[in-house]
């Protein structure tokens, strides 16, 4: 018995080896294609054990890293993939990526050069993939990476890869080419059948026209062929998230990270999560992977947005500090607009208002677009009194033409504290204009009107504090409650002043009913004229 034992469990440990070890470089390909970067990277590192000499697989590995935004690690693997092997061409075509995404098209082209001619320029699967990253970089060479990929047609003409990136390369090149780049992707279907990154592509493309509808037809095929491509299932996530659809979206993503549950997955999980503004879910589903592994930077990017968005602004406070000291040290990690953006706003909300204004000048600097941003800048010198940085603030706001009620609302205020009351005025104006049921525009009027006629003798304030008690509704008086008190003694001692006590009387009834102890209507009603 104890014989076996020891066979079935020496026999089980042999066929689990052996499948692991069955599997190919295309097996791994596939799963950095259907983004479980983990898997892949489990498999990358047998086949890399087994044949340390073998360049594709160094090469591919690379892959993994890059699609899963490891541009330092990806350019590790292909720089090893050359030491063990000077003469594969793909790693000098994966050194010439990292060199072109990172802005240095002269070293990229050099390598792309080398990897050319160490193939002859007759490995089919060198041209693609340079022609790859002339299309899906944000810097492109379209006419170069066609003639790549006619090149390599003429070579292959059963690759279904090649006619994939022409679709993508035709549809780049001319938006309104719909027709002949779904005529490449349906090429590629013919040729492998199995393959479902065709299909996803027309999707994709339907989904670029906005044709939401034909383009779910195309995820849901993708799936139905191919149950395990976790693409499909994210791409429909998405279209139900621009539908409004967020349940729907949530339980697509779910079965996205099903097929795909591993950290990473878990991470951008939470990050669509935040996406279709399920903020408290979002947090939670981060703090599930923090408390795993706090490894990757995006998380508390993440994080940090959540808590803004869910008003946890401490918190957020020290999730975006952690992201940006990760990101410092991550050259992986590309820093956008909106992670100082929202940095500078925590800092707002959390009372750092200088540290605050620090953040948003440098997301405005990144993105000059986003001329919003001068409104939070305005309401951040505002708030630390700084009157004229906001009033120039506010202004670059206004002159964007993207200006709303708020961003008048801090320019009048900014201007009422440096005592420029004729330009608060003229800034109040502009809310009941533009909000003429809004009650604050009319009473900020009447508060720069106070103060251009002190003797009340003109009744400047008067027209404006009459609008305000209109616009005030019967469930907003307590929240308004102080400023219709300002506005019923103003009133009253302008018709007092008028000797129209009959007119006066009722503003002071309607002071007495708001507060009972107020001085000036128990002096009203104390003196003959109110009695």
């Amino acid at each position: 018995m104890i014989m076996r034992k020891a066979f079935l469990t020496a026999f089980a440990s042999f066929m689990f080896s052996t499948v692991l070890f069955a599997q190919t470089l295309k097996d791994a390909v596939k799963l950095t294609d259907n983004e479980q970067f983990e898997n892949a990277d489990a498999i990358y590192k047998r086949l890399i054990a087994s044949e340390p000499n073998n360049g594709d697989n160094y090469f591919y590995y690379g892959e993994n890293y890059f699609k899963n935004e490891q541009l330092e690690s990806a350019k590790a693997m292909y720089t090893k993939g050359v030491e063990v092997n000077a003469n594969n061409p793909l790693n000098y075509v994966g050194l010439g990526k990292i060199s072109w995404y990172t802005n240095n098209a002269a070293d990229a082209n050099a390598n792309f050069f080398k990897a050319k001619t160490l193939s002859l320029s007759k490995n089919a699967i060198v041209l693609i993939k340079i022609a790859e990253v002339l299309i899906k970089a944000e810097v492109k060479n379209l006419p170069e990476a066609i003639k790549l990929l006619d090149m390599a047609i003429k070579l292959d003409p059963k690759n279904p890869e090649a006619y994939i990136l022409m679709g993508d390369a035709l549809l780049e090149q001319n938006p309104g080419s719909g027709g002949t780049a779904i005529a490449n992707y349906e090429k590629a279907t013919q040729l492998d059948k199995s393959s479902v990154k065709a299909i996803l592509r027309t999707g994709q493309l339907w989904a670029r026209a906005r044709n939401y509808t034909e383009a779910l037809k195309e995820y849901k095929k993708a799936s139905n062929i191919d149950s395990t491509y976790a693409p499909a299932y994210r791409e429909k996530a998405e279209i139900y998230f621009r539908a409004g659809q967020y349940q729907n979206a949530v339980a697509q993503y779910q079965k996205y990270l099903s097929l795909n549950n591993n950290i990473s997955a878990k991470t951008r999980y939470a990050g669509f999560l935040y996406q279709a503004k399920q903020y408290k879910e979002a947090i939670t589903q981060g703090m599930e992977v923090y408390k795993v592994d706090s490894s990757n930077v995006y998380l508390f990017r993440y994080l940090g947005y959540s808590y803004y968005e869910n008003a946890e602004y401490p918190n957020g406070v020290i999730k975006m500090e952690s992201f940006f000291r990760r990101a410092a040290a991550d050259k992986d990690v590309k820093v956008i607009p909106q992670d100082h953006e929202i940095y500078g706003k925590l800092l707002a909300k959390t009372g750092k208002d200088s540290l605050g204004v620090i953040q948003l000048v440098k997301a405005y600097e990144l993105d000059s677009a986003k001329k919003e941003l001068f409104g939070d800048i305005g309401a951040s010198y505002l708030k630390a009194k700084k009157y004229t940085e906001a009033i120039e603030s506010y202004n670059k706001k206004i002159a964007s033409g993207k200006a709303n009620a708020n961003d008048y609302f801090g320019l009048g205020r900014s201007y009422y504290f440096l005592k420029d009351f004729v330009n608060a005025d003229s800034a109040f104006v502009k809310i009941t204009r533009s909000n003429p049921e809004l009650p604050l525009g009319y009473v900020w009027r009447a508060k720069a009107n106070v103060q251009l006629d002190p003797k009340t003798d003109k009744g400047l304030a008067k027209p404006h504090y009459e609008a305000f008690i209109s616009k005030v509704k019967p469930e907003e008086v307590e929240k308004n409650k102080k400023d219709l008190i300002d506005a019923n003694v103003y009133l009253g001692y302008y018709y007092v002043l008028k000797k129209d006590y009959a007119t006066a009387k009722p503003y002071y009834q309607k002071l007495k009913e708001l507060d009972p102890n107020n001085k000036q209507q128990k002096e009203f009603f104390n003196s003959p004229q109110g009695k």
